[in-house]
């Protein structure tokens, strides 16, 4: 079978896909419901189809005013030195009613 980029086949294994790439060597196949897939020209086994590829959903778009991973990290560190110096305090306090009792 003569193999040709954007063509529908199937294969026995992971069904209905897509040639995204072919050459004498490799085939690579996105496959409908398992992802891209590469095979050995030479080895490869598939049947050609006529059925149509299924509808794929649009990503969402990002909203605008999302933070950074920096942005989150500084703000995560702020917290953990707050928390602390929080503790340290209230444990030099308990220490201190211990130490008189």
């Amino acid at each position: 079978m003569k193999l040709s980029v954007s063509q529908r086949v199937v294969h026995e294994k992971y069904g209905l896909g897509v040639i995204s790439e072919a050459d004498s060597q490799y085939t690579i196949i996105e496959f409908d419901e398992h992802g891209s897939k590469k095979f050995l020209t030479r080895l490869v086994s598939l049947q050609s189809s006529e059925e149509p590829p299924p509808k794929r959903r649009r990503a969402r778009k990002k909203a605008a005013t999302t933070t950074t991973k920096k942005e989150t990290t500084k703000k995560a560190a702020a917290k953990k030195t707050t928390t602390k110096k929080k503790t340290t305090k209230a444990s030099k306090a308990t220490k201190k009613t211990t130490k008189k009792a």
